[in-house]
Formats: structure tokens, sequence, C-alpha cells
């Protein structure tokens, strides 16, 4: 019994007037995993508890859940080292010297878990959502993680974009109060059209595409916005809803666009081209002799 007592208050390591024995590494080890064990059970629980007695977000519940999880975990480990021989002074003051090289390593870990928790308290985005990063690039959320968020794009990418990108920069969300969207399809047709005909034409070809939705609040609109250089310039303004489309803006503006084309077609008005006029001021003799040997050479 001396020899295995002395074997674990055995010294194996001291600095700062702090000595780490193996009976304190053991203590260590044995209060801490089964602390985690205890603490994880505790937080299922308390997720089933919440759920079954409270009308809350099941999002909600689980920050909640996750905050008073990591609080505990810290208390632990202060009891778990302070179990091991280490004076909670001590711990403090290692914490304290470490704390600014790990604040700095951890800045960006920590933003993305506070983001997070943000992301998921607040409810301001939702899996299923489907938003818009500001580089443009458009998805549906598939996982709102603690660090990470999961977007699928409609190209079959998974995306996982850091929670901090949510809170402090500017996100477009298609779907977060209605999945009502007003689309711009802008168009051209032939000077000498009559704008009156290219509306009636455009518009019942538009309603005929079946995402169009339209209703008092939501009217579907073809406007004249101008005189172009080689065509007489609209657009139209139709409303869609954004979780019955479940495709991106591309491939909804295409069917549009299809429509509009054949509907003009049918309708008998020119779909312009550029055109341009030269004006030619003045020519070196070899130019003229060479236009005028072009000219001959087709007539002949």
């Amino acid at each position: 019994m001396g020899t295995l007592k002395r074997i674990l208050t055995y010294p194996l390591w001291q600095t700062g007037g702090i000595t780490f024995t193996l009976l304190g590494f053991i203590k260590f080890l044995l209060i801490l995993g089964l602390g985690v064990f205890f603490l994880r059970y505790f937080r299922r629980r308390a997720e089933r508890f919440f759920i079954g007695r409270f009308q809350a977000s099941a999002s909600a519940i689980n920050s909640l859940t996750t905050l008073i999880y990591y609080a505990l975990l810290v208390i632990l480990l202060l009891v778990a080292l302070s179990s091991a021989g280490l004076n909670l002074t001590q711990v403090g003051l290692i914490f304290g010297a470490l704390g600014v090289g790990i604040g700095f390593g951890l800045q960006t870990i920590t933003s993305n878990f506070i983001s997070g928790i943000i992301l998921l308290t607040e409810g301001s985005l939702r899996v299923g959502d489907l938003v818009e990063l500001e580089d443009g690039t458009l998805g549906v959320v598939k996982e709102i993680n603690m660090r990470s968020t999961v977007l699928r794009t409609f190209d079959g990418q998974d995306l996982i974009v850091p929670n901090s990108e949510f809170v402090s920069k500017r996100i477009s969300t298609w779907t977060y109060e209605d999945d009502w969207r007003r689309i711009h399809i802008p168009f051209g047709v032939a000077y000498g059209s009559d704008p009156e005909l290219v509306k009636r034409v455009v518009t019942e070809a538009a309603r005929k595409v079946p995402l169009t939705q339209e209703d008092a609040d939501h009217p579907l609109q073809v406007w004249f916005t101008g005189f172009g250089d080689s065509a007489l310039e609209f657009s139209l303004a139709v409303w869609i809803r954004q979780s019955q489309a479940k495709r991106a803006l591309t491939g909804i503006k295409s069917d549009y666009y299809y429509a509009i084309h054949r509907a003009l077609i049918e309708a008998g008005i020119e779909i312009p081209f550029p055109q341009r006029d030269l004006h030619l001021k003045s020519l070196s003799g070899e130019a003229i002799r060479n236009l005028k040997t072009l000219v001959g050479g087709g007539h002949g």
C-alpha cells in the first residue's frame, strides 16, 4: 500500500507552485468523464421537458439547453481541476495568462457560436428559408448548427456558411414573412409596334405560365419603360409564390421569356435586333476604287 501511495502521489510535474500527481490526474479524468456523461444526459432530459411543458420552438429550446450545458461544463472543469489538487486561485491565474492568446485564436469560433445562438433564438432564419448572400449565392437553408449554417443551392451544392455571415452582413431572404415575390422581365419590340397590343399580348402570355400568381394586392403589370436605340422597351412585372417555385431565379425568368417570345411571334410583333447606320465622310482614292471593284464584281 505504501508503494502504491508513493506512486500515486509522486510529483509528475511541478510549475509555479502547482504539483501534478498521478492521483490528481486520475481524479481529474474520472470527475470530468462522469460529469460530461451526466451533463449530456441532463441536456437530453431538459430538452424533452421543455418541449413537453412549454409551447416554444425546438430551435429556441435547443439554444437554451446548449447555453446551460456549456455553463455547467465550465463549472465541471473547475471542479475537476480543483479535485486534482489545483488551487482555484492558481487556476484563475493560469486561465488569465492563457486567456489572451486563446481568445485571439478562438475569436472567430466564438463569434460564430454566439451568432448561431442568436439565429436560433431570434428565428430570423429558419430551415427551409430561401436566402441570398451578399455575393449573389442563392440557396435553401438545410441546417442551422451552432457554428455554421448549411445552404443547398439550386445547382446541388451544399455550402457551409459561418453563422457570423448571417449576423454581421446583409442577407436577402425570399421567405421571411410571406413568399410573394415580384419578378421583372425586361424585353423590347420593334419600332412601329402598337404598345397597347404588346401589353395585351404579353399579359395574356404571362397569365398562362403556371407560376404566375395574381390578386388585388399583387397585380400583373406590363410597363412601357422607354425608347431604346433599336426597340421600344417594356418590362413585365409578375408575382410568384416562391414556396411553389423551388427553382433558381434564372430558370423562372426563362419560362417567361419563352412565353413572351412565342406570344410576340404569334401576334406578328417583331422582335428587334441592334441596327447601326454607318456615315462615311471621306474616303481615299484607293478605298473608292476597291469599293467600285466590289460593287462591279457583285453585279457581274
